[in-house]
Formats: structure tokens, sequence, C-alpha cells
């Protein structure tokens, strides 16, 4: 049986970081906002309230930031949605990736971010003229990087893609390393400190419209408070009695050896008939199916990779990429490293972020299955909301709008290929 890869993040990756960190809570200390949560999502809130002049401090349970679901992540990006939400925050996000040196002052090399596309295939011909309705509304919302291609034009472009005769190629479609981001969005802070190993397992009002952080290492008082614990985030409000509308779901990956030259250069590849996906990373691929959605799971630290899910993602993935099935099923067991994960899902499959309803000065920045993709819009709306820039009800991923009939339900943007 192929054994689970635990991967441990250097927040460093290559990229200079001079914030400060540590496991020894010094609990006199108060801070502006202190954000739960050292993932990709708590470290780029983190960013951008500092550039918005606050005093933060990070708290992370785990010994180092970035490690629990961060990782897990495909480290892909793209502006195809199907709702004006998501593709507003996607095209913000992707700019910010294009220009990231200005910004954080690290180099695409040290991110090992490119920008080879998202191709969605389909071997099944009834799927064309669908696919071709689907890319008139991307166009319509303003997604102008995509193309729909027939059978001939897959065939000369794509050697790997099997019997496919349908598809969009998604130019935007960009990648990223998710723990080199991680470590950027640190790396880019001069003053916040990250606080690792400190759990927090309760929060209070205190006067003056404060809160009290009860943790493993004592107390902490804090004027604001942002919850980006990604799947612990509704655990922490339950006692708020808000009850969000999203489910935890597993995030699986398995990296296969591969040394096929057209498979390094491809773009990320899906098949929009069951949602397997792969991309090409060093010395190989980085294989997947999205099946796993339907299965919930309660938070944890460690989460173990089911025996049958390599087999299910072969056989999806082997309809448009028969060289990469075959190679995955005789790689050798050694090689083959299996990865586990969590992810978040909203009912409309936008982030959450904003005010929590009943209180004051308690935010939360939830929701994050596209953690890496949405961080540099989600971070800068997150502290919008925290510094009063931006108003409730002019924030489009207020928690309200589950109750206003302003959510955007679309089933399958995770896929971005029918939306």
């Amino acid at each position: 049986m192929l054994e689970p890869l635990e991967i441990r993040c250097d927040v460093s990756h290559n990229v200079t970081h001079d914030c400060a960190f540590g496991s020894q809570l010094d609990v006199s200390h108060r801070a502006d906002v202190v954000v739960i949560g050292g993932g990709v999502i708590g470290a780029a809130t983190a960013w951008w309230l500092e550039q918005a002049g606050r005093d933060v401090l990070v708290l992370e349970r785990r010994s180092e930031i970035g490690t629990l679901t961060t990782p897990n992540a495909l480290g892909t990006i793209r502006t195809q949605y199907g709702t004006p939400t998501l593709i507003e925050m996607a095209q913000e996000s992707l700019d910010f990736y294009r220009n990231i040196e200005a910004r954080l002052g690290v180099s695409h090399a040290e991110l090992a971010f490119s920008n080879p596309g998202y191709l969605y295939l389909s071997t099944d011909r009834d799927h064309g003229e669908r696919l071709a309705g689907a890319l008139a509304n991307y166009q319509a919302m303003g997604v102008t990087s995509s193309e729909y291609l027939e059978e001939a034009a897959i065939k000369q472009r794509f050697g790997f893609a099997g019997d496919s005769v349908a598809a969009i190629f998604h130019g935007d479609g960009s990648f990223v390393d998710p723990a080199r981001i991680t470590g950027a969005w640190a790396s880019g802070c001069e003053s916040v400190r990250f606080q690792t190993d400190t759990a927090v397992h309760d929060l209070s009002p205190i006067a003056d419209d404060g809160w009290r952080l009860e943790t493993n290492h004592g107390d902490i008082d804090a004027r604001q408070v942002v919850i980006a614990a990604g799947p612990y985030t509704p655990g922490l409000l339950a006692q708020f009695g808000v009850e969000l509308p999203v489910r935890v779901t597993p995030r699986y990956k398995a990296f296969i050896p591969d040394d096929d030259p057209e498979h390094a250069a491809a773009p990320l590849v899906i098949n929009i008939a069951n949602g397997a996906y792969w991309r090409p990373v060093p010395g190989g691929v980085w294989l997947s199916h999205a099946n796993v959605d339907d299965r919930s799971l309660p938070p944890a630290q460690t989460i173990t990779v089911p025996p049958e899910f390599l087999d299910e993602a072969i056989n999806q993935i082997e309809p448009v990429s028969p060289r990469l099935a075959e190679t995955a099923r005789h790689a050798k067991p050694s090689e083959v490293k299996l990865m586990g994960g969590f992810q978040v899902y909203p009912a409309d499959d936008a982030p959450i972020i904003g005010e929590v309803p009943g209180t004051k000065n308690l935010y939360l920045n939830s929701g994050h299955w596209a953690g890496v993709m949405l961080s540099p819009a989600s971070g800068r709306l997150m502290a919008d909301v925290v510094t009063g820039a931006i108003a409730e009800q002019d924030n489009i991923c207020r928690l309200g709008r589950f109750d206003d009939g302003t959510a955007q339900r679309h089933s399958t943007n995770k896929f971005g290929g029918w939306g």
C-alpha cells in the first residue's frame, strides 16, 4: 500500500523573511489585529493589514505556517468562472501575481510562477455545444483569454489528449508554488509577528469592543480579530450562533513520476466529464479528481488518503490523457507520493469575508477551496473590511448574501468548464 506523504513547509522557500516567528507567546502583548490561522489566507490577510498600517499578530496552531491545507493545494490560478464575483476576484489576484515582484519583492522564478494555461477536455461530442455556450457566457462577463477548440485543433496542439473532441483552452491559467507564495506573503511583512504552536481555544468580548483570546500559552487581547483558520473556522464561530453555509471536504492528490516532455510542457488538464485533473511539476505530475467533494470530514491535523483514490484518479483521467494513465499504472509504488488535506466549499463557491453577524470587531475570511488562487484579492478585501475602507453593503463576499438573495449559485465553478 502507498504511504501518504507528510510535507513540512519551510516558510522561506528561497525567499527571505525578516518577520518574527516564535513559539513562546508574550502574554502581555496586545495587538491591533490578531489573525487566527497561518495558512496562505492568513498570511495574505496579515500582509494587507500591515499595508493599511495595522499592528498584526498571526496565531498558528501548528509548528510552521502554511502546513495544513496550503501544501495540498494544486497551486493553479485562473480567471474563468461562472459568476462575476469569482471572476472579479480572480482577475485582481492574477494581476497581483503578474506584478508580484513590485509588490512583494520576489521574482516569478522564486515562486515557480508560469502561465501554461488550463485545458478543459471532453471525449463526448454532445459536450461541444455546451462548452461553446459556456465560453460565450465567460466572454460576456469579461473573460477574454479563453477559446473553443475542435478535434483537429486539439490533436494538433495537445498530442497527449487521447480521443478528445471538444475543449476550452483558458490562456490565463497559471501555476505557482503554494508553499513559496505563503512564504512570500510572510516575507513581505516587516512588523507582523507569526506565533506558531499556538491554538485558540476560546474567544470572548472585552471592554471597548475588543476581544480576549484564550490560547494554550495564555490569554491575549486584541482590538480586532480575523478568523482565517480554514477548516477550523466553523467551529470557532459556533459559540456565536453562526452556522457557515460551507462544507469541509478532503483534498487528495498523487505525485506521479513522469519524464514525458509533452506532459512537462502541458497546461492544467481537466476531464470535464468527471472532474479528474493533472498538472506538471518538476519530475512528474500532480494527479487528482474532484469526486472527493462528496465526502465531508471534520477538521483534523492529519488526513489519510483512501487506498482507492489513486485508481479512481487514473481511471477518470485516462480518456483525455491515456499516456499519463499508463505511466501512472506502471509507476513504482515507492515513487508515487500521496497527499491529503482539506478545502472549504461555500454554498455558492465564493469566499465568505466580512464581520461576523451579531458581533463587533470580529471578522472571518473563510470558504477558500481556491485559497492560493484568490489570496491576493481575499487578503485585500479582508483588510478593507477591517479598516472600514469598504462598507458592508458593498462587500461582495459578505456572509449576508446568503440571506438577502444576492448569492449566485453555479454548480461547477470549481472546474470552470461549464460555469
